[in-house]
């Protein structure tokens, strides 16, 4: 009892102290606020949108405010710098999604995977475009045009990239989807793989502005209301204990510390811990469904590679889930052998085969990622259905019948 006390308050005072290194280590002035007027804030945006008649709120206190802030719009934007506080939870991608289930827009900018994003099923990719294709500021191309592309193309910045089944892509650069829209409910959110997209420094780069505008002008009304939410974007209250240590210099120090005791209690705490197995759900074959929907449009938008992500992340969940186990060659293998029997490891080791050629390609074709795509829901609807047959089932004594 008394190592367990002990162990029990060095979790708290390791807590304790990671909450006060990330509080004073992150946010070091710059935001992306509706007050910023440095290159990161979003102050101008925040004008323009008054000026042609918007009334902008800013939501310094949280997300839990927006079902009472009668908004018809809500920006989001990921922090600068490399942690983001306080990081998005997921009451508050509950209460974004609810906002957007009710038939309003959100626009989701961020250049790191956060609550948000997992919950519309979307993977933010820091390095979907190759170094050497990406400038400081890169033009990416609408995917074909319509409603949310009408404003041309639009200028991008990093290398990251969007992957999703859901996602619906408007504009790519270098073969990375790097804005989409998803349907939620009758509303929709608009994700940008950028955030420094709306800010004070970029705002005026070709099309950005004009993306901004049109977008919300579908979805609010004149003398409608944007709302902004500064807390997420780094501009919290700048007053009280935390901000004077971050103003002071001691969160590097306190950073330090709070790394040294996770360690420390990472050791002390380590164990070995038996995998939760998930409830299998029945497959819909949505790889293949998806590539095939969206096979024309891939091919002209040069979509390929983004395809084939989707595509192989689309069967690895689904095998996962299946099996619960990890993806791990040998784990998965074992488990195939014993689980489903020998014919089910030769057809998971195709599909592998053909997913890994396309990986290997710098440019697949879309057919050959069809192909691929089309394997592998075979494989899933005949190994991992309900009704899939397994190794015990086959060799299982057969059951006597009941005399007639």
């Amino acid at each position: 009892m008394r190592r367990r006390g002990l162990l029990a308050g060095l979790l708290l005072a390791g807590a304790g102290v990671v909450l006060v290194g990330v509080l004073a280590f992150s946010a070091r002035g710059a935001s992306r606020s509706t007050e910023d007027r440095g290159p990161d804030g979003v102050a101008a945006l925040a004008g323009v949108l008054e000026r042609i008649g918007y009334r902008v709120e800013g939501l310094r206190l949280g997300l839990h405010v927006l079902p009472r802030a009668e908004a018809d719009a809500l920006v989001l934007l990921s922090p600068p710098g490399l942690v983001a506080w306080p990081p998005l939870v997921d009451a508050d991608a509950g209460y974004v999604l609810d906002f957007a289930a009710a038939g309003h827009l959100v626009v989701h900018a961020t250049d790191r995977q956060d609550r948000l994003l997992d919950r519309l099923e979307v993977n933010y990719d820091p390095h979907a475009r190759p170094r050497s294709e990406v400038a400081d500021r890169t033009v990416a191309s609408p995917t074909r045009p319509g409603l949310w592309t009408r404003s041309g193309p639009v200028t991008v910045a990093g290398r990251g990239g969007l992957v999703g089944e859901g996602l619906q892509p408007l504009y790519t650069a270098a073969g990375a989807v790097v804005g989409g829209v998803v349907r939620v409910g009758r509303g929709e959110v608009l994700v940008l793989a950028d955030p420094t997209l709306p800010a004070n420094g970029a705002l005026s780069d070709p099309g950005n502005l004009d993306l901004l505008v049109h977008a919300l002008a579908e979805r609010v009304p004149p003398g409608g209301v944007v709302a902004f939410d500064d807390l997420h974007a780094g501009g919290g209250d700048d007053h009280g204990v935390i901000a004077y240590a971050r103003r002071a210099g001691a969160g590097g120090a306190l950073l330090a510390a709070s790394l040294l005791i996770l360690l420390i209690l990472w050791r002390l705490t380590a164990r070995d811990v038996a995998p939760s197995v998930a409830a299998p759900e029945p497959p819909t074959g949505g790889a293949a469904a998806y590539v095939r929907g969206l096979a024309d449009l891939y091919e002209r938008a040069d979509l390929a590679p983004h395809a084939l992500a989707v595509s192989s992340r689309s069967f690895r969940r689904a095998v996962e889930e299946r099996a619960g186990v990890a993806w791990e060659r040998e784990a998965l293998g074992r488990w195939l052998r014993d689980e489903l029997g020998d014919d089910a490891s030769a057809d998971f080791q195709a599909v592998r085969a053909a997913f890994a050629r396309l990986f290997e390609q710098e440019a697949p074709a879309v057919g050959e990622v069809l192909a691929a795509a089309q394997l592998a829901a075979r494989f899933e609807s005949r190994w991992l259905g309900a009704r899939a047959p397994r190794r015990r089932d086959r060799y299982a004594a057969p059951s006597p019948r009941s005399p007639e």
